[in-house]
């Protein structure tokens, strides 16, 4: 990859967080029709997704593209359908984000071949306190399904953790980066149960774009 492609790939990371997230999240508050949420939603995880998309065509086409990268890239596709999907039919949209989650830990476990002791003790820890918090919080409609969804995110933020203890920079920003997207989830529950603002919506979808845009940093080292 060439240096004005890295560059190009950096102001367009930028963009993402520093514009489009803010706008997308404006658009939340403003009474916006869904169309136009739709819009800088796609428009944001676009950045990330194409990023991934393009960089694992061109590998392809090459003949140099790794598992990792194919992988990881089908599960930022899956987040991004789940992006859109969620402001139309939110429960098909939280079954593409946990697909996402599940092949972004596959990708992981493929990607370094063994877990490790940190790997279960942070999984059991997030599994059994999510779950336990997931029963006292909330009420039966969705918590059944919540409770699966945190036993995979659990997974995920674990994985990450495992990435970044390899202490290899070709891994750790990826790693920060799915552990971003658990933080984001977990923002997301504390608002619907606390109540959500501006900011605090803000936070935690810069939680979730950042955490995209660090996963797909891994064009970079490759």
């Amino acid at each position: 990859m060439s240096l004005t492609v890295k560059i190009v790939i950096l102001i367009l990371y930028a963009v993402c967080i520093l514009f489009c997230t803010p706008m997308y999240t404006k658009k939340k508050y403003d009474h916006s029709t869904r169309t136009n949420k739709l819009i800088w939603k796609g428009i944001t995880i676009s950045i990330p997704t194409l990023t991934l998309i393009v960089t694992s065509l061109v590998h392809a086409i090459k003949g140099t593209a790794t598992p990792f990268l194919i992988i990881m890239t089908f599960g930022m596709i899956l987040c991004a359908c789940g992006d859109i999907v969620l402001e139309i039919k939110f429960l098909r949209g939280g079954v593409l984000f946990l697909l996402g989650h599940l092949v972004y830990v596959l990708g992981i476990l493929n990607y370094l071949k063994a877990i490790t002791s940190v790997t279960i003790i942070v999984y059991l820890l997030l599994a059994v306190l999510g779950t336990i918090m997931t029963i006292d919080s909330l009420g039966k409609k969705y918590r059944y399904p919540l409770i699966a969804y945190n036993i995979v995110i659990s997974g995920t933020f674990a994985m990450g953790v495992t990435l970044i203890t390899t202490n290899s920079i070709n891994n750790i920003l990826p790693g920060i980066g799915v552990c971003f997207l658990v933080i984001s989830d977990w923002l997301l529950a504390r608002n619907k149960i606390a109540g959500s603002n501006f900011r605090r919506s803000l936070i935690s979808l810069l939680f979730y774009f950042g955490g995209q845009v660090l996963v797909s940093s891994l064009v970079f080292f490759i």
